[in-house]
């Protein structure tokens, strides 16, 4: 059990490497090649964790038991496998009803496991910010809210004795249930103060373009991140590395910067309470001006995987946003295949951002995707007021200079509401053609 961060007498203890039993269901919609890539993922989600998935067993079944979730037969077989073989635990790859569980748990002489309670386990371990804990804290929180059974004696030393104000006769299930709304409405409330901040942290943000990685988790975002700002995000083949989204300067050229942002990893089967509670993190998203959905080109689903990102993005996005698909990992497709990628996959972009083949072409497409937010203006400033002159390359890059009698001749590339900026404020500027001004430079 979980309340506010701290795990409450967990079932068993995380050791290394336990044996555990994986159970998957398929419903005739589904191919079994899927099934199978369901499980493939529950067991490296379950490995982060110190359980080896040993063994798996599938069921078809129309639709699952509102009891047991799998049919009598199929527990009978569950807890014999688990006997015979001394496993640990049992993990389902599918969320559980608080009832099912307490039902299998009754039925199967080992804890019981759902893939919400592991991912959930998994992000408990890796948020690292305020945001991120309390983010995992209210998910978790709604997650075993309907499944508070046990007395909590040490709630009441945490809230000054809550439990004793409803008399003895309140039941303890009210208590902790009561305590629980509370610490999840506390929740809701710090989320808001962060909200809050990163909207004032973006209107601060000036002359500055704003772009999202995401992706499919391990596709290769923080790689890419590293390789284009070097901001040294940790990045390996552990599932949700990265849950605080990073946001680092990446120089595209003089004048096209950007606050490049990497994100949380998507997955399939992604706990609506989470994605929910992490609306926040993923509000990056929302405030983009350009999505880079990295791809990871090797793998062999990789259209699935698309699907499942954009199914998250689309829950959490009130308007379309510009996407770009980039295909990651291309130094390890074979060139026939990265051929048709390229083929049928035109607007796609192609890199690898181990090798950094492609980045360039990356860097390009951007000053080309925002070539229109851009322009180049020429001035001449009075030489009565060059006292001025260092504060213009804070509206853009001068590209040229030159001192004259009349004044200072110079041009300057930026962003278009930033000159505008520019010449509102400084009244004095000359506006000067660019064919006079390559006259006069003549």
């Amino acid at each position: 059990m979980w309340l506010g961060g701290e795990a409450l007498s967990p079932p068993i203890a995380w050791s290394a490497m336990e044996n555990v039993l994986l159970i998957g269901v398929k419903r005739p919609f589904e191919k079994s090649w899927e099934v199978e890539e369901y499980l493939d993922e529950l067991m490296m989600l379950a490995e982060n964790l110190g359980y080896r998935g040993k063994f798996r067993l599938v069921q078809n079944r129309q639709t699952p038991d509102n009891a047991t979730f799998v049919g009598s037969g199929m527990v009978e077989k569950i807890n014999q496998l688990v006997t015979n073989e001394s496993l640990k635990a049992v993990i389902f790859d599918d969320e559980l009803s608080p009832a099912q569980q307490n039902n299998l748990e009754k039925m199967i002489s080992v804890p019981v496991f759902d893939r919400t309670f592991v991912i959930l386990s998994i992000f408990s371990e890796r948020a690292k910010t305020k945001e991120a804990k309390a983010q995992v804290d209210l998910a978790r929180l709604k997650y075993e809210y309907p499944r508070l059974k046990k007395m909590w004696a040490h709630l009441h030393r945490q809230v000054g004795g809550i439990g004793t104000r409803g008399g003895e006769g309140e039941k303890q299930l009210e208590v902790d249930r009561r305590i629980a709304r509370r610490q999840m409405e506390k929740l809701d409330r710090e989320l808001e103060r962060f909200k809050v901040g990163r909207a004032t942290r973006k209107k601060q943000r000036r002359n500055m373009l704003g772009i999202s990685l995401v992706g499919y988790t391990n596709a290769g975002k923080s790689t890419l991140m590293n390789s284009l700002t070097k901001a040294n995000v940790e990045a390996d083949d552990r599932l949700f590395v990265t849950l605080d989204a990073t946001s680092r300067l990446w120089v595209v050229d003089p004048v096209m910067r950007v606050a490049l942002s990497d994100t949380v990893g998507f997955i399939r089967k992604l706990p609506h309470d989470l994605v929910a509670s992490f609306r926040g993190t993923l509000s990056e998203v929302q405030d983009s001006d350009l999505l880079f959905h990295v791809i990871d080109a090797c793998h062999p689903h990789w259209e699935e995987l698309v699907q499942a990102v954009e199914d998250v993005i689309d829950s959490i996005t009130e308007e379309p946003i510009p996407t770009v698909k980039i295909f990651n990992k291309i130094d390890q497709l074979p060139e026939i295949e990265l051929k048709s990628l390229r083929r049928n996959y035109p607007d796609a972009l192609f890199l690898s951002a181990l090798t950094k083949e492609g980045v360039e072409e990356l860097k390009a497409f951007v000053i080309e995707t925002f070539s229109d937010l851009i322009q180049t203006m020429s001035f001449r400033l009075p030489l009565s007021e060059a006292h001025h002159f260092h504060k213009i390359s804070e509206f853009g890059h001068i590209q040229n200079s030159e001192h004259r009698d009349e004044g200072i001749l110079f041009s300057i590339r930026g962003f278009k509401d930033r000159l505008g900026t520019l010449t509102r404020q400084m009244p004095e500027l000359e506006p000067v053609a660019s064919d006079q001004l390559q006259t006069e430079w003549a």
